[in-house]
């Protein structure tokens, strides 16, 4: 009959320890008994720490519950980490977290609540004397007299700016009007899952936890959506995270891309929903205040399709309109040199990838497109941008002045 490794280990431990006891002075036998430290003699041991049991049950409902919950595992645990190892919901930031032996012993900081669905996440830095750690984290749900539900609300974080999943990111649901917090955190791809929560109103959030304070601080990348549960409904949520600006996006920065086509870089990014007219942007010349009659504002997602239509109509144009639609330079990232490092747009891809037959992907930028009606002259200009709304809602009104210049032979600005 084959012999569980542990169980061999443990035998080979045995058998150097009463070795060293017969063979070594006396004095020896005493040395560090006061550490928790690893065992000596015999072969090391690799296997992580095995969950024996868990009480009370897991799933289970204890009205008048006073007791701990205690995590038995099948070797003697180390003390490092085990304070942090714990995650209380309703979140509790310090549990009494106690070991002793083989076992962790948990109940909340003032005393358990009649009537609530506790949450108990291990995290797998638990580990034996060996530093082996659990294999995976442990998730224990019960009840101190609420009826435990059958419900779940799983979904995936992304980056809002990226448009790619956002990985180790955490969502809290937080319950309404009551405050109870819930949470988990989600994997290396953004995905999430969450269950047997109480029946309700949430405002779920989804954040991007830079300090680790298992919470949504202000300086977090976030997004929130209000979810209602039912004792057994199941929900699926997107999180679009992003940074939220108290002001809105002013104007940084004018740059001509042509003498018909000018590109307004602003301090942050703009909602790629929000409705653009004639009326947001004013260009005049400084010297005298004549305006220049401005045709189309775009965002950028929105000038790649203007962009093409035009192409597909002027194959034969002049000068003027090949100069502004044929260089790819346009819809790529000539910008970034006027924003701080944590604002700089993303790559973005080119519009002769993107099928005819699907909406370019609306991924926020720092940039506005401005279309105009006549080619501009050689001179200084005023732009006003007016009521321009940045991803967090708010608007803001800036002017700038910049200098358009006749381009020399052979130059293009489109690549700067």
């Amino acid at each position: 009959m084959a012999s569980h490794p542990r169980v061999e280990a443990a035998r080979a431990v045995l058998i150097a320890g009463v070795f060293a006891i017969l063979v070594l002075p006396p004095l020896l036998s005493f040395e560090g008994c006061a550490h928790t430290a690893a065992p000596r003699g015999g072969p090391p041991d690799t296997i992580p720490p095995i969950l024996l049991t868990v009480e009370p049950d897991s799933l289970s409902v204890l009205p008048g519950f006073d007791d701990d919950v205690r995590f038995e595992f099948d070797e003697l645990i180390s003390e490092r980490d085990i304070q942090t190892a714990v995650i209380f919901y309703p979140f509790d930031p310090r549990p009494k977290v106690n070991k002793g032996g083989r076992d962790i012993r948990v109940r909340p900081r003032v005393g358990w609540t009649e009537n609530w669905i506790y949450h108990i996440h291990v995290e797998p830095v638990v580990r034996d004397l060996f530093g082996n750690s659990i294999e995976r984290p442990i998730d224990y749900v019960f009840s101190t007299g609420e009826p435990l539900t059958d419900n779940n609300i799983s979904g995936v974080i992304f980056d809002r700016i990226t448009g790619r999943p956002l990985p180790a990111g955490r969502v809290d649901l937080v319950s309404l009007p009551d405050t109870l917090r819930y949470g988990t955190l989600a994997d290396s791809i953004g995905a999430f899952n969450l269950s047997r929560l109480p029946a309700g109103e949430f405002l779920a959030i989804g954040y991007e936890d830079r300090n680790n304070d298992k919470k949504a601080d202000r300086s977090d990348r976030s997004d929130t959506v209000r979810v209602t549960l039912g004792a057994i409904d199941t929900v699926a949520v997107e999180f679009s995270v992003f940074a939220h600006d108290t002001v809105g996006p002013e104007l940084a920065r004018v740059r001509s891309v042509d003498s018909l086509v000018i590109e307004l870089v602003f301090s942050g990014f703009l909602d790629p929903d929000a409705p653009l007219s004639s009326a947001v942007v004013e260009v005049v010349l400084r010297q005298d205040s004549t305006p220049v009659p401005v045709d189309t504002i775009l965002h950028v997602w929105q000038f790649r399709s203007w962009r093409a239509a035009r192409l597909a109509e002027l194959a034969a144009a002049d000068t003027v309109g090949a100069d502004t639609l044929a260089a790819d330079t346009v819809v790529a990232d000539t910008a970034g040199a006027g924003l701080p490092a944590d604002a700089q747009p993303p790559p973005q891809a080119p519009a002769d990838v993107i099928p005819d037959d699907r909406e370019p992907e609306l991924l926020p930028a720092p940039r506005l497109m401005v279309v105009l009606v006549h080619p501009l002259a050689p001179g200084e200009y005023v732009v006003w941008a007016q009521a321009v709304v940045g991803l967090s809602g708010l608007e803001a009104t800036s002017q700038a002045v910049y200098e358009h210049k006749e381009p020399e032979e052979g130059e293009d600005q489109g690549s700067g």
